[in-house]
């Protein structure tokens, strides 16, 4: 009874991390000093629902996730669920047709999710055609927060982990993950 109720608060755990992670995010880091610091966490999310959840279950929490930056944002209806599941979308492929061999792969998917999302929100603004004032700051930007995903994705990764062993108590995924991204080796 107490695995299945845990197994319950998997999915709303998760929106409520969304919430939290959004609220901090557009508070703690709302200074031009500290943007350059500013991890989006709900890359970290759909990166995460990708390579760990199925088909299905992984692209509707990405459409919720996305859902949720656009209520938060004012950006056009529909941006941020192109882009997170254009996100979603090659990162499943990525995962599902090469090896995720390392810790160091896995950042190096981290820092190329951030610069991709980066360049394809720019794209998608410059499609809206509003797009004016974003490509010095989107360029001034796309270094600093792809450092940042690199550093923050294991850690991210790890509590995901935690959360996921918490509510479903299943062995047998979690030797599968360590086995993945080898989260018992050394960092760099």
């Amino acid at each position: 009874m107490k695995s299945r109720a845990l197994k319950l608060l998997n999915v709303p755990g998760l929106l409520l991390f969304a919430l939290v992670s959004m609220a901090l995010q557009s508070t703690l880091f709302n200074s031009s000093a500290l943007a350059f610091f500013k991890p989006d966490v709900i890359l970290f999310l759909v990166l995460w629902v990708s390579m760990k959840r199925e088909w299905l279950e992984g692209g509707i929490l990405t459409l919720v996730f996305a859902y949720l930056v656009e209520l938060k944002s004012g950006a056009p209806k529909g941006l941020f669920l192109i882009h997170y599941m254009l996100i979603y979308l090659i990162t499943r492929f990525l995962y599902r047709n090469f090896q995720v061999l390392n810790q160091r792969s896995l950042i190096f998917i981290g820092v190329g999710a951030a610069f991709f999302s980066h360049l394809n929100l720019l794209f998608l603004m410059f499609m809206l055609n509003k797009s004016e004032n974003l490509w010095f700051h989107t360029l001034q930007l796309l270094a600093p927060t792809a450092i940042i995903h690199g550093i923050l994705i294991p850690f991210v990764f790890r509590f995901l982990y935690n959360f996921d062993n918490w509510t479903f108590k299943n062995p047998e995924a979690e030797h599968r993950y360590e086995r993945d991204f080898y989260l018992d080796e050394e960092p760099i």
